[in-house]
């Protein structure tokens, strides 16, 4: 064969790898550059999906809060009816002092009265009342004296007689008018309100020559007689827990003289509706 015709096939066929190997190459190039841009248009594609659902779900979250804070806001009704509560609520006692022997103790743990002070013990009596310390809850063990002296009353009840019983009824009355008066020097502007005693049951009273229902009547008569209708007042409740005889009534006490702990509450309930209706009449 000529040497010209031989370099002419050489050439021929180097042309014909040449554009086989671009064909096939530059083919797979475009499918690699078609896919990368696929890729990169999903990967831009799933961006956008999220930064939008990002967007809508903030949206949506803060549509929330919004909707809370709507539901949290109160309503006009809701203003009034609390402006109504609020008129309507149950009179306050938390200016209210209470001082008293075992029955006072007795309200003290039972009557439900919140926010009262109580200065009371087993065995008190205006005899003894400035000797004792007494535990108030929220201001210490304090006298009566140191009790007056450093807090502020707008009420202040009176319950003592019931251990004092066996002295002359004149004698107990002009100690519990002292009383009353050195109250009244240290706490000018509260109103008094003596408390009757509570009668004992009849087994109790006819069986007892000094503790007996006349006995406690004579001394609550005497005590009534300090009231003087203006800042000072006199109020039994003898009549809620009574029988018909006018005795405490027998199933009403365990001992014969104390209360069962049910009618603490009712007696606290009476002392507040008492109150009420002597505030509104003065």
């Amino acid at each position: 064969m000529k040497k010209t015709n031989f370099i002419t096939l050489l050439s021929m066929i180097a042309l014909f790898a040449g554009a086989t190997f671009f064909m096939f190459f530059g083919q797979k190039s475009a499918s690699v550059d078609a896919d990368t841009e696929k890729s990169s248009n999903t990967i831009q594609s799933d961006t956008v999906t999220q930064e939008q659902q990002l967007i809508e779900d903030t949206a949506k979250t803060e549509n929330t809060d919004d909707l809370d804070a709507e539901l949290l806001k109160p309503s006009a009704d809701s203003n009034k009816n609390k402006t109504q509560t609020a008129e309507d609520s149950v009179f306050s006692m938390s200016d209210a002092l209470f001082i008293g022997d075992s029955r006072t103790v007795g309200l003290c743990e039972y009557s439900g009265i919140k926010g009262a002070d109580y200065f009371a013990d087993i065995g008190m009596s205006v005899y003894n009342i400035y000797k004792k310390s007494v535990s108030v809850q929220d201001v210490g063990k304090v006298t009566l004296t140191e009790l007056l002296n450093n807090k502020k009353y707008g009420k202040i009840y009176i319950m003592l007689g019931i251990n004092e019983i066996g002295y002359k009824f004149e004698k107990t009355a002009a100690k519990y008018d002292e009383l009353i008066k050195n109250i009244q020097e240290k706490q000018p502007s509260a109103i008094i309100l003596i408390q009757a005693n509570l009668h004992v049951t009849k087994s109790r009273s006819d069986n007892n020559k000094t503790m007996n229902n006349k006995a406690i009547n004579e001394l609550n008569t005497k005590l009534s007689e300090l009231a003087n209708g203006e800042n000072i007042f006199y109020i039994d409740v003898n009549p809620v827990f009574d029988d018909e005889n006018g005795n405490l009534s027998a199933d009403k006490s365990e001992d014969n003289a104390h209360l069962y702990a049910k009618y603490y509450t009712q007696w606290g309930e009476w002392i507040v509706n008492q109150t009420v209706s002597l505030l509104k009449e003065g």
